[in-house]
């Protein structure tokens, strides 16, 4: 591992083993390490591959599905929707920096839900991350159905804990039925953020004592 470079964590969108190539969604603007790695990226160039990790499906026989996520969650989200049986009732949330953000991957990313239901689409407009609950209060009002969910709550950790906790303590939904990690932690790299993990895995179970 003293050999390895700085490493970032993205999820598989497709994987064609015949062919040898799998795709990955990242995003290239700002200046960390895998914006510009992508931008200048050329065939032939090498790249240090681990993994996969989670091990989060969508559950076939639950009665329905909650997806909610911002942009760093919006490949797996895309992926588990493919997965989802279309009479499946399915909600799905997504928060984005504005329309135009929401128009691209709207294009592009290949969103599309079960028997076509409503996608919610949240826009921060220049808000910091952390300065509105706009996940969390676009759930809240969610008439969910009866019979077992399972759920998908990825993206900033600190937002991943409220939904996490307004789920099961407010909502009854049982934690085996809920797939909630944080993706990444609000001013932190990725190298930081490995380093709280455990302290807010801890918090995250002691909320829900």
């Amino acid at each position: 591992k003293s050999e390895w470079h700085r490493q970032r964590t993205y999820t598989v969108r497709d994987a064609d083993p015949a062919g040898g190539t799998i795709t990955i969604d990242l995003v290239t603007h700002g200046s960390g390490l895998a914006g510009p790695w992508a931008r200048n990226a050329r065939p032939g160039d090498l790249v240090q591959l681990v993994g996969p990790g989670g091990a989060y499906s969508p559950d076939p026989d639950a009665d329905w599905h909650l997806l909610a996520g911002d942009d760093a969650a919006i490949p797996a989200i895309s992926v588990a929707l493919s997965r989802i049986s279309p009479d499946r009732k399915t909600f799905v949330i997504l928060e984005v920096e504005d329309e135009a953000d929401q128009a691209d991957l709207e294009s592009a990313s290949g969103l599309s839900t079960p028997a076509g239901q409503p996608i919610i689409w949240l826009h921060r407009k220049g808000d910091e991350h952390t300065a509105q609950p706009r996940i969390l209060e676009a759930i809240k009002p969610l008439d969910l159905p009866d019979g077992r969910g399972h759920a998908f709550v990825h993206g900033e950790a600190g937002m991943v804990r409220e939904v996490r906790r307004h789920l099961v303590n407010e909502r009854g939904m049982d934690v085996l039925d809920l797939s909630a990690t944080g993706y990444w932690k609000f001013r932190r790299t990725e190298e930081g953020w490995r380093e709280d993990k455990p302290e807010w895995k801890r918090l995250a179970e002691e909320d829900l004592a």
